[in-house]
C-alpha cells in the first residue's frame, strides 16, 4: 500500500502525463471523466495532508483572493509586432530583401534560405517566463517593453504547465527560459460560453480573441479557470544559458518540455514551397477549431536573424502573410447609430443573417456616413460584407444593380442618441489640408504679383468641403453614459492622471454601485468612505490608497489634465505641446478657434492674411475639436469643477539650461536605452530645449541610437547627420544639469 506521499505523487504525474498527451500530443488516453476523477482525488489527499502541497501540483492552479489590480512590470527582452503582407508579390519582396541582407563576404546572395511556416494564431500574445524548470510570471504584450502581469490567470490554464520537464536525451531545461506564445479560445468554448451569458442575461462575446482578452484581464482567476483557455508556443525571450542554433530546434525542445507547439508548423527552403504551403493552410484553417488569419513565415537560423535584425517595430527576419478578408452578399435592413468610449457615433447595420468566415453575421459597421454616402449604401439594398482582420464584420459595397424601388435613405442624428447633446463633426483631414495650401498659395501669389505690379494668377479652386468629406460625428459630452466608464478609466490611466488605486474593475464597481457620475466624482471619492468600504473586496487599506493617489493626481498640472479629458484628437503629446505654449487654462478658455490653431502649428500665415486668401483658411481637426470642447457648455461646467475641486490647471514651463547641447536641436530617437523608457527621454530631452521627431531628415540635427536601432540610424548615416550612442547621450544630460 503506497503511503499518501506516494500516492500523491503518483497521480501528480499521471495528471501531468495526461494534460501533456491532451495538449501537446493531441492524443488524450483517458475520458474528460476519468481525468477528472484523478485530479478530485488528488484534491481530497491533499485537503488530508495539507504538508505535502507544493506550488506547482495541479491543485493549485486555482488559489487565493481575487488580486486589487495588475502590476505592470518590463520585459526582459522587447515583444516585437510583426509586419503584415497580403500579396506574393509582397512576400516575394520581403524574401529577396532577406536573401539581399544576408550576402556573405564575397557579396554574394545565398541561394536560399530554411524558413519556418507557423499558423498564424487569433488570440492574445503572452510571454511565460520558467526559472529553474518552474512557472514564475506570465506578462502581457503591453507596448511590447513593459506589460500586465497575468500570471495568476495564466496558472489556470491547463495546456500551461507549471513545472517543465525534460525527458531524456533531451537536454536539460535552461535556467531562465522566456517562450512568447498566443492564448486562444477554441470555437465550441466560445459557443459555451456565450449560451451561457445569454442565460444570465449578459452580453455575448463577439469573437474567440475578445473573448480571450476579456478573459485574461479578470481578476478573479477562478472565472479564468472556467473559460477552458489554450495555448501556442511560438516564441522566445530571454534564455540563459541559450544553446539554440535555430527556430526548429527551439520548437523541437519546447515540445518535449511539455509545452503545446502548433502541429501544422512545417519548414521549407525556398519561396515556391512556401507559397504551396500557404495555398494549403488556406483550405485547411475553415476545418480548424480555433481561429487563424494567416501564416508567419520566420528565416530559421538564430544567426541569420541576428545578422537580419530589427526595425524599430518589427523583426526583418520574419514576415505574416495575411489571407484576404472573406465575403458574403446579404440585404441591408436597418441602421442604427453607436456611441462608442472615445464619443464617436458609427453607424451598425442590421442585415438578413448570413454564414461568414465560419459565424452567422447579422450585424456590420458602416464606418461612418460620409463612407454611406460615397458609396450611396441605402436600407434594403443588396450589400457585399465581410470581416476586416476576420473579426469586424463591415459592408463594403452596395449592388446598385439589384436596387429595387423599396430602399431609403440613411439619415444621420443631429444629437447623440444616448444624451441628446449637439455633435461635432470631422472631416477628411486631407482634404483640409488641401483647402489650406491653396488658401497659402493664393497668399504667396498675391505678394508676389503686388511686388510685380500685375494681376495675381490664382491657382485653381479645390472643391469645398461637403457631407461626403465626413469622417465621423462625435458626442463631446464628458458626461455622456454611453462612454462615461471609459473615460473614467482613461482619466485615471497610467500615462494619462496617474491615479494610483484605480484601475479599470475598481472604476468599473464604484460606477456600478452608483458612487461615479462624472470625471470630477473622482475627486469626491474621498467623502464617500463609507460607501465605499461596503463594497466586496474594499478595506481601509484600500481606500486609503485610492485617496492618496487622488491627492496626489491634483498636482499633475494643465497638460496631464487635458491629455486626459478624451478630448479627440487631443492625447498627452499634444496636450503637452499646447501647454508648454500656453501654460494656463484661463488663457486657453480666452482664445478664438483659429488662435488655437496656430498655437499647434506655429503655421506661417498670420490671421489678417488667412483673410485675405477668401475665408477658405480650415483650422485642423485638433484644434477644432478642442476649441468646441472648451466652449460647449458640459466642457466648461466640468473644468470648473475640476478648479473648485483643486485641480492644478497651470502648468510649469522651465527654461532648458543655457549651456544644454540639446537646446534648439531637432532630435530622433532610435532604438532602445537601458537608462530610460523611450517617453521618458523624450520629456527629458524637450525639458533640455530638444525637440523630439519620429522621422529622420534634411531637418535633423541629431539622432540618438539606443540597442537594435533599426533603419533611421542607417538613413542618419546617409544624410551625414550627428549620431550619439547611449554612453555620449548620458554624458551630455550629466553635463547639462
Amino acid at each position: 500500500m503506497p503511503s499518501p506521499a506516494q500516492r500523491i505523487a503518483r497521480l501528480r504525474d499521471q495528471i501531468d502525463h495526461h494534460n501533456y498527451l491532451y495538449y501537446v500530443e493531441a492524443a488524450p488516453d483517458i475520458s474528460d471523466q476519468k481525468f477528472d476523477a484523478l485530479l478530485k482525488e488528488l484534491e481530497a489527499l491533499e485537503a488530508e495532508h495539507p504538508d505535502l502541497v507544493t506550488p506547482d501540483s495541479p491543485t493549485q492552479r486555482v488559489g487565493g483572493q481575487p488580486i486589487a489590480g495588475f502590476k505592470t512590470i518590463a520585459h526582459a527582452r522587447r515583444m516585437y509586432s510583426i509586419d503584415n503582407t497580403y500579396s506574393r508579390e509582397d512576400l516575394t519582396a520581403w524574401h529577396q530583401r532577406v536573401l539581399r541582407n544576408l550576402k556573405n563576404e564575397d557579396d554574394l546572395f545565398p541561394k536560399s534560405v530554411q524558413l519556418v511556416l507557423e499558423p498564424k494564431i487569433d488570440g492574445v500574445a503572452v510571454s511565460l517566463r520558467y526559472e529553474d524548470g518552474k512557472l514564475t510570471q506570465a506578462l502581457t504584450r503591453g507596448d511590447g517593453r513593459r506589460g500586465d502581469d497575468i500570471t495568476h490567470n495564466v496558472r489556470t490554464i491547463r495546456a500551461i504547465p507549471l513545472t517543465l520537464h525534460a525527458p531524456r536525451p533531451t537536454p536539460h531545461v535552461p535556467g531562465v527560459l522566456e517562450i512568447r506564445g498566443e492564448i486562444y479560445m477554441t470555437a465550441p468554448e466560445l459557443a459555451r460560453i456565450n449560451q451561457q451569458r445569454e442565460k444570465d442575461h449578459e452580453e455575448p462575446f463577439a469573437n474567440p480573441r475578445n473573448a480571450t482578452a476579456g478573459s485574461l484581464k479578470q481578476l478573479d482567476p477562478g472565472i479564468v479557470a472556467q473559460r477552458r483557455l489554450r495555448f501556442f508556443a511560438h516564441g522566445r525571450g530571454e534564455i540563459e544559458p541559450d544553446t539554440y542554433q535555430s527556430h526548429h530546434e527551439f520548437l523541437k525542445a519546447l515540445r518535449a518540455f511539455g509545452l503545446p507547439v502548433n502541429p501544422l508548423i512545417e519548414t521549407a527552403d525556398n519561396l515556391d514551397d512556401t507559397w504551396k504551403f500557404i495555398e494549403r493552410f488556406d483550405k485547411k484553417r475553415a476545418k480548424l477549431d480555433y481561429g487563424t488569419d494567416g501564416v508567419v513565415v520566420k528565416v530559421d537560423r538564430y544567426d541569420q536573424q541576428e545578422t537580419l535584425g530589427y526595425t524599430s517595430k518589427s523583426p526583418r527576419w520574419c514576415i505574416a502573410y495575411k489571407y484576404a478578408a472573406e465575403q458574403a452578399v446579404t440585404t441591408l435592413k436597418q441602421v442604427d447609430w453607436q456611441v462608442g468610449k472615445t464619443g464617436k457615433l458609427t453607424p451598425r447595420a442590421t442585415m438578413e443573417p448570413v454564414l461568414l468566415a465560419g459565424t452567422t453575421v447579422s450585424h456590420a459597421t458602416l464606418h461612418n456616413y460620409g463612407n454611406i454616402l460615397k458609396k450611396d449604401i441605402r436600407i434594403n439594398d443588396v450589400v457585399t460584407v465581410e470581416k476586416a482582420g476576420e473579426i469586424i464584420p463591415q459592408i463594403t459595397a452596395p449592388h446598385h444593380n439589384k436596387r429595387h424601388s423599396d430602399v431609403k435613405k440613411i439619415n444621420p442624428p443631429e444629437l447623440c442618441p444616448e444624451c441628446d447633446s449637439e455633435l461635432t463633426k470631422e472631416y477628411d483631414q486631407k482634404r483640409i489640408n488641401d483647402i489650406n495650401m491653396w488658401a497659402k498659395r493664393c497668399q504667396m501669389e498675391r505678394v508676389k504679383a503686388a511686388k510685380e505690379r500685375r494681376q495675381p494668377t490664382l491657382p485653381d479652386k479645390p472643391k469645398p468641403l461637403c457631407d461626403e468629406d465626413e469622417t465621423g460625428r462625435f458626442c463631446i459630452n464628458p458626461d455622456c453614459p454611453a462612454q462615461l466608464v471609459e473615460r473614467l478609466i482613461h482619466f485615471a490611466g497610467r500615462n494619462q492622471m496617474d491615479i494610483d488605486g484605480l484601475g479599470e474593475n475598481t472604476i468599473t464597481q464604484l460606477f456600478d454601485a452608483g458612487l461615479l457620475h462624472s470625471l470630477a466624482d473622482i475627486y469626491r471619492l474621498p467623502e464617500k468612505k463609507q460607501e465605499i468600504l461596503e463594497l466586496q473586496g474594499m478595506g481601509e487599506l484600500k481606500y486609503d490608497n485610492i485617496c492618496s493617489g487622488i491627492a496626489a493626481s491634483k498636482e499633475r498640472g494643465l497638460a496631464r489634465v487635458l491629455g486626459s479629458l478624451g478630448i479627440q484628437h487631443t492625447g498627452v503629446n499634444t496636450a503637452q505641446v499646447i501647454a508648454k505654449r500656453v501654460p494656463a487654462l484661463s488663457a486657453l478658455e480666452e482664445m478664438s478657434l483659429e488662435d488655437i490653431d496656430l498655437v499647434l502649428t506655429r503655421g506661417s500665415m498670420t490671421n489678417k492674411q488667412r483673410l485675405q486668401a477668401s475665408n477658405s483658411y480650415t483650422p485642423g481637426a485638433t484644434a477644432r475639436a478642442l476649441y468646441d470642447f472648451l466652449n460647449s457648455v458640459r466642457g466648461r461646467r466640468l473644468l470648473d469643477e475640476l478648479k473648485k475641486l483643486g485641480i492644478k490647471l497651470t502648468e510649469d514651463v522651465t527654461k532648458p539650461p543655457k549651456d544644454s547641447p540639446f537646446a534648439g536641436k531637432t532630435i530622433v530617437i532610435t532604438g532602445t536605452f537601458d537608462a530610460f523608457e523611450r517617453s521618458e527621454l523624450k520629456k527629458k530631452l524637450e525639458a533640455l530645449g530638444g525637440k523630439v521627431t519620429g522621422s529622420v531628415s534634411k531637418n535633423t540635427d541629431l539622432v540618438l541610437t539606443g540597442e537594435s536601432p533599426g533603419s533611421k540610424l542607417d538613413k542618419a548615416n546617409e544624410l551625414g547627420i550627428e549620431t550619439w550612442d547611449e554612453a555620449k547621450l548620458l554624458a551630455a544630460i550629466d553635463n547639462s544639469k
